[in-house]
């Protein structure tokens, strides 16, 4: 999915709009600090959104309904993953994800829910929000090693890291990020590609820059991103055409998933110039809807 959209559970005008910002995937956001009267209503809010559009018949683009929730370190972590869990969402992006162990709770404690609910064992993904701190960011190798099935992409925080480190800028010149930044960033995306998962980039921030947003847009595809955030609507449009696959690219992974069906339980192959794995075959049925 190229484009996720982040909506404010407590923004009844923005919940109104979002099914039709043209998102793959929206994400109703439960992880930002509210008084506790006004996360309560959120929930509430969340839940009925995503109640309400579970059945999409008459929408003219289908998308993947999903919900963020705050870090396991958080004291109603639990809470907003009740509220989430009762309208069945796609997924859930977990903020501040310090880990493997975090994303190993956050499964165990999906798969109770889906149980009592009646849900499918497993069919609620994860997508961690990582590297929000200098300890999580060194934690991220531990990813290569050990990834749950249920994570379906990888995303991070620059602002938190930045925030972490006292750093007082994001990018430097040329709009380049800053080193701390580019290597947690430059990491992220090498785990999601050895593990054959979505990597998801930080949303760009200046909203009224739409010429901007479309560059970061483009260089986060051109880097090797799958995806990117949105933070309006007005930016969604961008981020699909920056992520679109191009004519070769096409060609090329239908090549790959058609010899893989020509040859099943084959785990190398020569298509073309090239020497393609179990990586390259999810990766080419990402690029054509086929995940």
């Amino acid at each position: 999915m190229r484009s996720w959209i982040l909506i404010p559970a407590d923004n009844e005008k923005a919940l109104g709009a979002a099914a039709a910002a043209g998102a793959d995937a929206v994400v109703i956001d439960l992880a930002r600090p509210l008084p506790l009267a006004q996360q309560a209503a959120a929930r509430t809010d969340a839940a009925d959104w995503l109640r309400s559009h579970r059945e999409q018949l008459v929408a003219h683009r289908r998308f993947e309904r999903w919900v963020r929730i705050p870090g396991l370190d958080t004291p109603h972590w639990r809470e907003d993953l009740d509220a989430a869990m009762a309208g069945s969402p796609h997924g859930i992006v977990l903020t501040h994800c310090r880990g493997t162990e975090d994303i190993r709770q956050l499964a165990s404690v999906l798969y109770e829910i889906e149980d009592r609910l009646g849900l499918a064992a497993n069919i609620t993904r994860i997508v961690p929000q990582l590297g929000s701190s200098p300890a999580c960011a060194l934690a991220l190798g531990r990813l290569a090693d050990e990834l749950h099935p249920r994570v379906a992409a990888l995303t991070w925080d620059a602002v938190a890291l930045a925030r972490a480190i006292g750093a007082r800028r994001l990018r430097g010149p040329g709009g380049r990020w800053s080193d701390p930044l580019a290597q947690v960033r430059g990491q992220l995306l090498l785990i999601a590609h050895a593990k054959a998962v979505g990597a998801i980039e930080y949303p760009y921030r200046e909203v009224r820059d739409t010429d901007a947003g479309l560059r970061i847009a483009e260089a986060a595809r051109a880097d090797g991103f799958t995806g990117m955030f949105a933070i309006h609507p007005s930016q969604v449009a961008g981020i699909n055409s920056a992520f679109a696959p191009v004519e070769s690219e096409v060609s090329e992974a239908m090549k790959i998933v058609s010899a893989f069906a020509t040859n099943p339980g084959a785990s190398i192959l020569t298509v073309g110039d090239r020497r393609v794995g179990p990586a390259d075959l999810a990766h080419a049925k990402r690029l054509l809807g086929e995940d």
